[in-house]
């Protein structure tokens, strides 16, 4: 939201018609990019939100949050991989122009920036072109709008300023490459003409490396009075070199010095030019700025802008390695091509529909084997998934929101083929694939919900990697067991409503129940296990972090919650207050006391731990309750006013059976009796 005023219809207009600029702008590709353009582009290194990751990466996530997705299709049918659209988005932005790239989730939006367009849904997705007109309103209502607490604003509200934000990082990078296409005319200064070897424009590149004897003729030209052209052609230069570098701050794709810190901030163009001009050295960037320069304007050329291009990466790539900062760039690429993730989800999805065959045919031996066989396969995708991110930030597995759910959805899926393993009675199976496909399918709408990298620079409180691998770790296995005993509990509480069908069905089912039971009971103990030492350890990091072991803050109590909400589940369970029944009902309860612990306490804003909040979860996490209590609700119900008023008549009965038989067994007894003491 800060570059709005930047970016105003008007100022727009002044940066494109400048009359000091003479950009030349290639209208449109012709020919698809080559793959070597395009693997260039997704292992360019570049700096964004303090960590080094692939320009690929950079792309996605920018275009997963104006489009909703990681991919686009043109006008032309062609379907544009984020590396191919930010192309051109850099090299040919008239042509991303037309790109239906901006998802608008209700048409009001439009209407409320003064916009009719015909032919639209009511969710649909906008091109820049389409949206231009409607710009200055939108900008107007965005800065009325965001003054409002984001928790307080309307649905519209939000949706106007997520638009005008997303136009505005649209924007940025379209304009990026505006100075390496422009000249800067030198005017009628005969001083500056013989500065650049008597040319009429120069690049921002030829003014950044003359900058030293620039700087000097500028104060020569302040102090001569008897100059005023000389004056006038200098203001006009610097001005004109101050609107395109303002369109230049976005993207650092340029490392700074070899010698330079390890914590030192790359650098974009106007970085670049202002160090240029302190004289701080800066050849190896200027190289880099040269022959992005020369891919800028040799658009029209496919195979110059290719070896520009190439170039330029080569030797960015080159820069960043002998920084030591390009290591794990080549292995993002490959994750992300790989798809891991994707990958894993249909391989549970899959499984799931073996599980469904295998409990529709159970003598189909075939199909239990596959499903556990499909289920390893999904397990080993997300574990090497899991292992690949943690190589390339070099942190443990778990360091953000994001991170939790592939961890516990790989915990609690683990945990089930164990318990399956054992006892080998399906129903571990089938919970494992459940728990799979749900955390996965979670962990993706996640990532469209926050549409932000998923692998970010740490808060400083969690940027330590002893306590990411003893109390996080620990905390979130406790998670995963406590949700895979909920799990189990709602298979059982579901199992009941079939077992009341019928007593034959009943009693079919009651080996099924008791299973459910035992398995539930030993996820619940596993989880306390490590909800208690994870809590402990966050006490001592509290204490080295913060200097208090407890604050009650909300995080601090989330985790006191499912420690005692485990604990008095299992201790009325040994003092026999609670039976298989009431425990499938605690347990499914506790299910929610983590849920909110996990995300919901980040919903709240406050406290220590407010780092964690995510816009767009509230809706799920309360669907997830409602859905929950009132599964609850009714299995309690279902138990009070159907199975337990039939069970009585039997209990009875077998009550009656049991006093008889007690009453005639001492007299068939005594006979015997007597005759021994004989």
């Amino acid at each position: 939201m800060k570059h709005f005023l930047r970016f105003a219809v008007a100022l727009l207009a002044a940066l494109w018609c400048s009359t000091p600029l003479f950009a030349q702008r290639a209208e449109r590709r012709e020919t698809p990019w080559t793959q070597a353009v395009l693997d260039a582009a997704e292992r360019t290194p570049i700096q964004e939100g303090g960590r080094v990751k692939p320009l690929n990466t950079y792309a996605g996530f920018l275009l997963l949050r104006l489009n909703g997705k990681r991919s686009l299709a043109t006008p032309q049918g062609e379907t544009l991989a984020p590396s191919a659209w930010l192309l051109d988005l850099l090299f040919f932005p008239e042509q991303a122009a037309e790109y239906e790239c901006f998802l608008v989730q209700d048409a009001q939006v439009i209407e409320a920036i003064g916009l009719h367009l015909d032919g639209k849904r009511k969710r649909d997705r906008y091109s820049y072109r389409e949206l231009q007109p409607g710009l200055g309103k939108l900008y107007a209502l965005a800065q009325q709008f965001q003054h409002i607490d984001e928790k307080q604003r309307e649905p519209l509200q939000q949706q106007v300023v997520a638009l005008a934000h997303n136009i505005d990082e649209y924007e940025a990078v379209a304009h990026h490459a505006d100075f390496a296409r422009a000249e800067l005319s030198t005017g009628g200064s005969e001083r500056l003409r013989k500065l650049f070897d008597d040319r009429a424009s120069v690049s921002v590149r030829d003014l950044a490396a003359q900058a030293a004897e620039l700087a000097e003729l500028d104060r020569a030209l302040a102090a001569d009075s008897a100059s005023p052209e000389d004056r006038q052609a200098a203001a006009a230069l610097f001005h004109g070199l101050d609107d395109l570098l303002g369109s230049a701050r976005t993207l650092a794709l340029y490392p700074p010095a070899r010698t330079a810190p390890r914590d030192t901030a790359w650098l974009s163009p106007s970085d670049v030019v202002a160090e240029a001009f302190a004289q701080r050295g800066v050849e190896a960037q200027l190289e880099l700025m040269g022959w992005f320069e020369r891919a800028a304007r040799s658009c029209a050329d496919p195979e110059a802008f290719s070896a520009a291009f190439e170039g330029f990466s080569a030797r960015a790539v080159a820069q960043a390695q002998a920084r030591d900062e390009f290591g794990s760039v080549d292995l993002e690429v490959s994750y992300y091509r790989a798809d891991l993730l994707g990958k894993a989800l249909a391989a549970f999805l899959f499984a799931f529909v073996l599980a469904g065959g295998m409990w529709l045919a159970p003598r189909v031996k075939l199909l239990y084997a596959g499903a556990g066989v499909v289920a390893l396969v999904g397990l080993g995708c997300l574990a090497s998934a899991i292992v690949v991110r943690c190589v390339i930030r070099d942190r443990p597995p778990v360091s953000t929101l994001y991170e939790t759910l592939l961890f516990v959805t790989g915990v609690g899926v683990l945990a089930a083929l164990v318990m399956e393993w054992i006892n080998r009675q399906r129903l571990a199976l089938s919970a494992a694939v459940v728990l799979g496909a749900l955390g996965l399918f979670l962990s993706g709408r996640y990532e469209e919900l926050d549409k932000r990298d998923t692998m970010p620079q740490l808060v400083a409180v969690l940027d330590t990697n002893f306590w990411l691998a003893t109390h996080v770790t620990a905390i979130t296995i406790g998670y995963s067991a406590g949700l895979l005993a909920a799990l189990l509990a709602n298979a059982n509480l579901i199992a009941g409503f079939f077992a009341a069908a019928s007593t034959s069905r009943a009693t079919a089912l009651a080996p099924l129940r008791k299973s459910l039971a035992r398995m539930t009971y030993g996820a619940l103990c596993f989880g306390l296990i490590f909800s208690v030492v994870g809590t402990i350890l966050g006490g001592i990091w509290a204490n080295e972090s913060w200097g208090r072991f407890w604050g009650w803050d909300p995080k601090e109590n989330g985790a006191l919650l499912i420690c005692l909400a485990q604990l008095v589940i299992l201790h009325a369970r040994q003092g026999g207050y609670l039976r298989d029944f009431g425990i499938a009902m605690a347990t499914a309860f506790q299910g929610t006391v983590i849920a909110f612990s996990w995300f919901g306490v980040n919903l709240l804003g406050v406290g220590l731990h407010s780092y964690g909040f995510t816009s767009g979860i509230h809706t799920a996490l309360w669907s997830y309750y409602l859905a929950q209590w009132g599964l609850i609700g009714v299995a309690g119900a279902h138990y009070l006013w159907i199975t337990r008023p039939e069970s009585a008549p039997a209990a009875q009965r077998a009550t009656s059976a049991s006093t008889a038989s007690a009453a005639l067994r001492p007299e068939r007894s005594a006979p015997s009796i007597e005759a021994s003491s004989r």
